[in-house]
C-alpha cells in the first residue's frame, strides 16, 4: 500500500484495458481509440504515431518498427519485425572502396529504409479492426494544429542544438529563431502533417512510392546516401516467430535478431 504522507504516484487501474506511453498525448490517443471501438493493436499505432509527433527526437514514420502483440482469447504471440534495410548500394565492397572503416552516427550510411509504415500497415490489416485512416487522425491533428513542447523533448532538443542546426532542414524544422524551442513553446509541423494525411488515404504505398520517397530519397542523396526510389518501393515488414526464454517461473518472449530482444533474453 502506497503511504499516502509521501510524494508518489498511485497504481492505476481499469476494468476493460490500459494504455502506458512516455507522452501523455498519446497514452490519450490510445485510450480515445480504445473507447472508439478498437483493440490493442489500433491503439498501439495511433499512440506510436503521435509519439512520431510529439517526440520526434525518439521516433518517427522514417524510423522502425518491432512490435510484440497477444490477440484477446489466445495463447500466441505475434511479432513483427519491421525494420528497415540498408540500400541495395551499401555494399561492403563500396565501403571498401572508399575506405569508410567506421560510420558517423551523422552520415547519411547509417540510414535505413523505414520500415515503420509498412509494419503498421500491415500489422492492422491482420489484426486491427481500424485501418490507417483512422488510426493516423490523432496524430495529423497534433502535427497540424500543434501542441506543447514537453520537458524531456525540449531537454533532448537543448542538448542537440548544434546538430540540428548543422542541416538546414533540420535547423528550419526544430529550432526557432536558432534556438531550440523550451517547454510549453507550441510546436507545428505542418508538412508532417500532410504526409500523414496522404499516408493515412493511399496507405503505405503514399509513403514508400511517389513524391514522399522521391523527397527522402534526394534528400539522403544529397548528403551522399546511396538510396534510391526503388529501395524505398522495395520496402517490406514481416511476421516472424518470437524467441522465448525463461525468468523467475515466467516466460519471456522477444522479436528475434536482428532485434535486440536476444539481450533481455540472455539476462534472464
Amino acid at each position: 500500500m502506497r503511504d499516502f504522507q509521501k510524494p508518489g504516484r498511485s497504481v492505476v487501474r481499469a476494468r476493460n484495458g490500459m494504455a502506458a506511453t512516455s507522452h501523455p498525448l498519446s497514452t490519450l490517443a490510445a485510450v480515445n481509440v480504445l473507447q472508439g471501438g478498437g483493440n490493442a493493436l489500433d491503439a498501439a499505432v495511433a499512440a506510436c504515431a503521435v509519439l512520431c509527433v510529439v517526440e520526434p527526437q525518439s521516433t518517427g514514420i522514417g524510423g522502425d518498427c518491432f512490435c510484440l502483440y497477444a490477440p484477446a482469447g489466445s495463447n500466441d504471440v505475434i511479432a513483427m519485425n519491421g525494420s528497415g534495410k540498408a540500400p541495395a548500394g551499401a555494399t561492403i565492397d563500396w565501403f571498401e572502396d572508399q575506405g569508410i572503416t567506421a560510420l558517423d552516427p551523422l552520415s547519411p550510411h547509417v540510414v535505413t529504409v523505414p520500415g515503420a509504415v509498412r509494419a503498421w500497415e500491415a500489422l492492422l490489416a491482420k489484426h486491427g479492426r481500424k485501418g490507417l485512416d483512422a488510426v493516423l487522425q490523432p496524430a495529423i491533428g497534433l502535427a497540424e494544429h500543434g501542441h506543447p513542447v514537453h520537458d524531456r523533448t525540449a531537454s533532448d532538443w537543448a542538448s542537440s542544438r548544434d546538430k540540428l542546426a548543422g542541416d538546414p532542414d533540420s535547423r528550419v524544422k526544430f529550432l526557432r529563431d536558432g534556438a531550440a524551442l523550451k517547454a510549453g513553446e507550441v510546436f507545428r509541423q505542418p508538412e508532417l502533417a500532410a504526409t500523414l494525411r496522404a499516408i493515412a488515404k493511399g496507405g503505405a504505398k503514399a509513403f514508400y512510392e511517389g513524391p514522399i520517397a522521391a523527397d527522402m530519397v534526394a534528400k539522403l542523396r544529397s548528403l551522399g546516401g546511396l538510396h534510391t526510389e526503388e529501395d524505398f518501393a522495395n520496402a517490406t515488414a514481416e511476421f516472424v516467430t518470437p524467441i522465448r526464454g525463461k525468468f523467475r517461473g515466467y516466460e519471456v518472449v522477444q522479436c528475434p535478431p536482428n532485434g535486440s530482444g536476444l539481450i533481455a533474453l540472455n539476462g534472464a
